[in-house]
C-alpha cells in the first residue's frame, strides 16, 4: 500500500512538472489536425457528407501519421517493430477526439 501511494505521489509530481509541455503537445497536435483537415477540404467538398468523410479521414490519418514517425525511427535503429504502436495510436486518437470534438 505504501509503495502504491509513493508511486501515485511521484507520478503526480511528474505530471505537475511537465504539465506545460503536455499542454503544448496537445495544442500542436490539434493545430496539426486542423491543418490536415483544412488541406483536405477541396478534396471532399464542403457539403454535409463531404465534411463527415473529411473529418473521419483526418481523424484516422493524423494519429497514424503521428505514431508512424517514431515507429519508423525505431525500426531504422533497432530493425524490429516498435512495441505499443497500436496503444500509442489509440492514445493519440483519443486525445484528438477529446480536444477536437468533445470539448467544443
Amino acid at each position: 500500500m505504501l509503495k502504491q501511494s509513493l508511486l501515485y505521489l511521484l507520478l503526480s509530481i511528474i505530471v505537475i512538472i511537465f504539465a506545460q509541455y503536455a499542454k503544448l503537445f496537445v495544442l500542436y497536435t490539434d493545430i496539426f489536425y486542423t491543418y490536415v483537415n483544412t488541406l483536405l477540404e477541396p478534396l471532399f467538398g464542403s457539403g454535409f457528407v463531404g465534411e463527415i468523410f473529411r473529418n473521419l479521414f483526418t481523424l484516422v490519418l493524423v494519429p497514424l501519421v503521428m505514431a508512424a514517425i517514431p515507429a519508423a525511427l525505431y525500426w531504422l535503429i533497432k530493425r524490429k517493430h516498435m512495441p505499443y504502436f497500436i496503444e500509442l495510436t489509440w492514445l493519440l486518437w483519443l486525445m484528438i477526439a477529446v480536444s477536437s470534438y468533445l470539448i467544443r
